[in-house]
């Protein structure tokens, strides 16, 4: 039996009270080499309830990736909003993925064990009775799948991005689905395997009556794009739905189908002709963000973000004024930027300094990351006082409350 090794970090930033934990292992069976899990659990939670898993793909770029999932602003503030755990992995391969995408040759078991060495570090001992919520990409979706079928009792739902090597199955057949694929794969060389054995292996279990969706995104191929804007509601409107007396278990009051030709909604579908061409949705709510999704690629956020940055701090710096803040993403668009208001006008239009970077990549990950977010202001040149506040602005261009202005004098 291979030896393993298993390092701990443990990472708290001055400017957040959240924890980030990092740990490396190597699998006592399996071929991969390592794997590094990383898990951030949201400030004052006293009992965890669940756990998100972005789950990355095949190759090194994708396990390079793999390692900002869990700094995610926008996925983050869906795990706070139900008090459950952002956790982020990288596989170290032999041979790109194909030696840890199926979780019973070992990676199954280190996914446990990480699990199990979080709990321990972060004293959330819960961590190793929760639920989880899997999300996963290509190879990674392949696992996801593949979770699904074996290890059901432990999921609430499962968002698959292009899937690859996906076989019918109607094992784990109450686990809520959300399959998404780029249109581009149904004739790319490279990827169109993945969307012919995704399309049946969904359909096959749909006419099973499983909580199944399909959307296809018109956009784009086999790369992550915009589909986050459709995963993120689908877990929102199933984590809402969850029963108390089972993790798998769904009330299906609420749900319907969409006619995939008329993309008319049904209550129920009868005969063998309507399963043929349905497709579930968890309600009519999620229904529209669907037909958007389906003709654009897009989701439209039409509301602005509630909740104003906080924990805003004012010092004094050389020649300036530093504003340091917290702020928690908008669940529907994320984050565009902030506006720094000082004395009631907003300061950093067109700015350099203003500029974050909020871009996904490939896999959808974020391309920077962000333990805190931090503005100078150099234009405060004259002695006295000064009254700033912050707001978020998402990726609609919509404008948060402003925060709780702090007073500072320049002397």
């Amino acid at each position: 039996m291979r030896q393993f090794v298993i390092v701990v970090i443990f990472l708290l930033s001055e400017n957040l009270l959240a924890q980030d934990y990092k740990i490396k292992l190597e699998p006592t069976i399996g071929k991969f080499l390592e794997v590094e899990y990383y898990m951030w659990i949201p400030e004052n939670i006293k009992t965890v309830k669940g756990i998100i898993l972005h789950q990355h793909g095949c190759g090194e770029t994708a396990y390079k990736s793999g390692r900002n999932a869990f700094y995610d602003t926008q996925w983050r503030a869906l795990a706070k909003k139900y008090d459950f755990a952002l956790m982020g992995s990288s596989y170290l391969s032999t041979n790109a993925c194909f030696d840890w995408i199926e979780p019973e040759e070992g990676s199954y078991k280190t996914f446990i064990r990480g699990i199990s060495e979080m709990a321990k570090k972060s004293d959330h001992k819960e961590l190793e009775d929760v639920p989880w919520v899997l999300w996963g990409h290509s190879g990674g979706g392949h696992w996801a799948y593949e979770m699904v079928l074996q290890h059901s009792d432990k999921i609430l739902c499962s968002v698959l991005k292009s899937p690859a090597w996906t076989d019918t199955s109607s094992l784990g057949i109450q686990v809520p689905l959300l399959c998404l694929l780029g249109v581009r794969e149904g004739y790319d060389t490279y990827s169109k395997f993945v969307w012919s054995t995704s399309v049946e292996a969904m359909k096959y279990r749909i006419r099973e009556n499983a909580p199944v969706c399909i959307a296809a995104d018109p956009t784009s191929g086999h790369e992550s794009a915009n589909s986050r804007l459709l995963a993120i509601p689908f877990i929102d409107e199933i984590l809402k739905l969850r029963s108390d007396e089972s993790t798998t278990n769904i009330y299906r009051s609420n749900q319907c189908y969409i006619d995939l030709d008329s993309h008319k909604f049904k209550d129920e579908i009868t005969d063998i002709e309507d399963i043929n061409n349905a497709n579930w949705v968890p309600n009519k709510l999620f229904a529209e963000k669907w037909l958007e999704f389906i003709k654009t690629g897009y989701v439209t956020d039409s509301t602005p973000p509630l909740e104003s940055p906080y924990n805003v701090e004012v010092r004094n710096q050389g020649n300036g004024i530093v504003i340091s803040w917290q702020a928690d993403a908008d669940i529907e668009s994320g984050i565009k930027g902030f506006n720094i208001y000082r004395n009631n006008k907003v300061i950093n239009t067109d700015s350099v300094q203003s500029k974050w970077n909020f871009q996904f990549d490939y896999h959808d990950n974020p391309k920077e990351i962000y333990d805190k977010f931090e503005f100078a202001d150099t234009s405060s040149n004259k002695n006295g006082e000064y009254r700033y506040q912050v707001s978020l602005i998402n990726q609609a261009g919509l404008e948060s409350p402003k925060s709780k202005a702090i007073v500072i004098k320049k002397d």
